[in-house]
């Protein structure tokens, strides 16, 4: 783990040199070309900043969007295709605009997603798909709960949006609860890789008691498989 942070701030003192505004919307742009993008009836993209336009052109390509709520807290909110208007798209895919145009889903209906692409961003990717993110285990999280819940397709794809700076030469530490990434996009290059198929996992005993109880879903399922033990 300390090689894995001592990584992470090598990576993060390297990126904040970088001045220039990343051009995000030929990152989407580029998605909107695979396959894996063309054929997902359902999405899940995080809240980032580098995903603001493909969270837009999901629902202007009349796919459906879900997101998390602001750490996890609540769980997922849904928006479906084709339910808001154009001039409120950018609005609608930030945590503030959810919260007017989004459905926050109930656990039941979690497995009625089939969701089968998954975006992201990251602050570096190796050439296996192995990603550091933000520490916090965030969207590591959020796969083990949609997968958890049955929300994720049997053969799911995940994507991060990324720099060619981001690219590591090096392996990069990765930890066993890590998501491995099917590709990367930059604004001019489309990287694959190959991973393994996977099964997101709640790691419980790695989770602090304390994390288990703000995030209602995780403490939902946490309450009903263990507390009666």
């Amino acid at each position: 783990m300390r090689d894995k942070e001592a990584t992470r701030s090598a990576w993060s003192r390297t990126l904040a040199v970088h001045t220039a505004v990343p051009q995000w919307g030929k990152a989407a742009e580029k998605l909107r070309g695979l396959r894996e993008y063309r054929d997902a009836a359902t999405l899940f993209a995080t809240p980032d900043e580098s995903l603001h336009q493909a969270r837009i052109n999901c629902l202007v390509d009349g796919k459906n969007l879900v997101m998390p709520a602001p750490s996890i807290r609540e769980g997922f909110f849904l928006v479906p295709a084709h339910t808001v208007p154009f001039k409120d798209l950018s609005a609608a895919i930030t945590y503030k605009g959810l919260e007017k145009h989004g459905q926050l889903l109930k656990i039941g209906a979690m497995q009625e997603l089939s969701v089968s692409l998954l975006l992201t961003d990251s602050l570096a990717v190796d050439l296996e798909g192995g990603r550091l993110g933000d520490g916090n285990g965030f969207f590591d999280l959020c796969c083990a709960l949609l997968q958890e819940l049955g929300a994720l397709q049997q053969n799911w794809a995940v994507l991060t949006f990324i720099l060619e700076d981001q690219i590591s030469r090096d392996v990069l530490p990765r930890d066993s609860w890590d998501i491995i990434m099917s590709g990367a996009i930059t604004p001019s290059v489309i990287h694959t890789f190959d991973p393994p198929q996977q099964s997101p996992m709640i790691f419980w005993d790695v989770l602090p008691k304390g994390r288990l109880k703000k995030i209602d879903p995780l403490w939902k399922i946490y309450s009903a498989r263990y507390k009666k033990k």
